[in-house]
């Protein structure tokens, strides 16, 4: 049965903004990220009966196979770069999310970890300053890449560090995630998975 025109609106949602609330820039010191050959499954965004996400938040949780965890990588909170644009042409668009952050390592561990990312696609966890996770890669397309590259500065007083870029493309804006995030130090929000 044909569905009916009439229901086929938009799903706007308004956007208001109170006075003098402070919006904080940047993400916090440390990001999550697991292979996505290593997720099981995978959180889902709610939809309509069109298909079209309602909300920008997950619901559910990753899961991973035995024995694998989020890794955690250190940065310098001042450099990251965390941002989203829309890609493609309507009805088709979708978001490009990006995040570059800066480990101020150019050691072995630095080499070793950017090695192990070249080609893997992976599944990024970054937390905003107001203590919210949001997503950098989705199971629809195969999570994000990451680019690697090393500095190691200029002269006695320039700045060395390994930059890791990761790339997504997905339906939605850096999806939120409420859900525990397994690391080798332990669960973080892990209270959100109970």
């Amino acid at each position: 049965m044909a569905k009916d025109p009439k229901s086929c609106f938009a799903t706007l949602q308004e956007l208001k903004r109170c006075e003098g609330v402070p919006v904080t820039p940047g993400i916090k010191r440390s990001a999550y990220l697991v292979a996505v050959s290593s997720v099981v499954g995978f959180p889902t965004l709610p939809v309509d009966e069109y298909g079209r996400p309602t909300s920008a938040t997950y619901e559910g949780q990753f899961t991973l196979a035995e024995g694998e965890k989020f890794k955690r990588y250190d940065h310098l909170p001042n450099k990251a770069e965390f941002k989203s644009e829309t890609q493609g042409e309507e009805p088709s668009k979708t978001f490009k999310v990006t995040t570059t952050i800066v480990h101020p390592g150019i050691g072995p561990e630095a080499a070793a970890a950017a090695t192990t990312l070249i080609n893997t696609r992976v599944i990024g966890i970054v937390e905003d300053m107001d203590g919210r996770f949001r997503v950098v890669g989705c199971e629809k397309y195969n999570g994000a890449t990451v680019s690697p590259a090393r500095d190691n500065g200029q002269g006695a007083t320039g700045s060395a560090g390994t930059t890791f870029a990761l790339e997504a493309d997905d339906v939605a804006d850096a999806p939120f995630y409420n859900g525990p995030i397994p690391t080798e130090d332990g669960i973080i929000n892990e209270a959100a998975g109970v």
